[in-house]
C-alpha cells in the first residue's frame, strides 16, 4: 500500500495545473522552464515524472499545445486553458482565498 502523502506536497501537486496555466498566460515556455518556475514559487521541486505526466494530460485535455523548437517541447496556453484559468478566477478565487487565509490563520470557524 502507498504511505500517505505529506499535506504540504498534496497540496501543492494539487495547484500544479493552476500553476501552469497561468505562468504560460505570461509567456510559451518549455517545460523544464515551467517546472524551475514552479519551484522558484513554490519552494518545492515536483517530482519530474509527475510534472511531465500533467502537462502531457493538459495538452490531451486541450487546455495547452506544444511544439518543437530548436529541439525542446514549447507549451503554451490554448484558448480553452485561458477559459479555464478565467473560470476559476472568477467563479472559484474568492473560496481559495478563504481557504489559503484559514490555513495560513487559524481562526475560529
Amino acid at each position: 500500500m502507498k504511505p500517505a502523502e505529506e499535506p504540504v506536497r498534496a497540496f501543492l501537486r494539487g495547484s500544479y495545473r493552476l500553476l501552469i496555466l497561468a505562468i504560460l498566460e505570461q509567456s510559451k515556455m518549455h517545460g523544464y522552464q515551467i517546472m524551475k518556475l514552479i519551484e522558484r514559487i513554490t519552494g518545492h521541486r515536483p517530482k519530474v515524472s509527475t510534472f511531465y505526466s500533467i502537462l502531457n494530460e493538459m495538452e490531451k485535455r486541450g487546455f495547452l499545445s506544444s511544439h518543437l523548437e530548436d529541439e525542446k517541447r514549447v507549451y503554451k496556453l490554448t484558448e480553452k486553458g485561458k477559459l479555464s484559468l478565467n473560470e476559476f478566477r472568477s467563479n472559484l478565487s474568492d473560496g481559495a482565498l478563504r481557504i489559503i487565509d484559514l490555513i495560513l490563520k487559524p481562526k475560529s470557524l
